[in-house]
């Protein structure tokens, strides 16, 4: 069973499910004792889309990326655990541990831009999540990095991206 067991956080996305960066919440609606299955929603940034069929700049516009991925444990935890308190004899796990998953999942991403340009892209998600909690009173605290790569489809092409996230639980 893993321990950073919390319900939302909020986090940093670059270069994955926005092209650029977004700001995304995260949702927790299962648990399992080894998985969980995570849910996302954000606003981000779209670079300029450049000139269109008017000869009109598009400049910057806004992405809203939306997620759904399934993780699960990948480091076994449980025996860790049970080598800590049964060989050395401590009572209580340690107040920082660090738990890696592994990510996949599907996505979308509804873009627009000023001028009334829209785009749609759709990718699949395949990556690794490492959890770090630090269990200090009063709350428990999750800190997670993810790292994956983004297979993505729009407008008939094919495109490999990847990105990075940077997050931390509210609950």
């Amino acid at each position: 069973m893993y321990r950073t067991r919390y319900t939302s956080a909020l986090m940093v996305e670059t270069f994955a499910s926005s092209p650029i960066i977004s700001i995304n919440y995260e949702y927790l609606p299962v648990r399992w004792r080894t998985s969980f299955m995570s849910l996302r929603g954000g606003i981000g940034f779209l670079p300029g889309g450049g000139v269109n069929e008017f000869n009109i700049n598009n400049g910057g516009g806004a992405s809203f990326p939306v997620t759904a991925t399934y993780n699960l444990l990948l480091n076994n935890l449980r025996k860790r655990i049970f080598n800590r308190v049964y060989v050395k004899c401590k009572s209580a796990p340690s107040r920082i541990a660090s738990e890696l998953f592994g990510e996949t999942g599907l996505g979308y991403t509804f873009g627009a831009y000023p001028n009334g340009d829209i785009r749609h892209n759709s990718y699949f998600i395949l990556g690794i999540r490492q959890q770090v909690i630090f269990d200090i009173p009063p709350h428990p605290r999750v800190l997670f990095l993810r790292a994956n790569v983004t297979p993505s489809y729009s407008l008939g092409v094919f495109e490999l991206r990847g990105g990075v996230s940077l997050g931390v639980s509210l609950k």
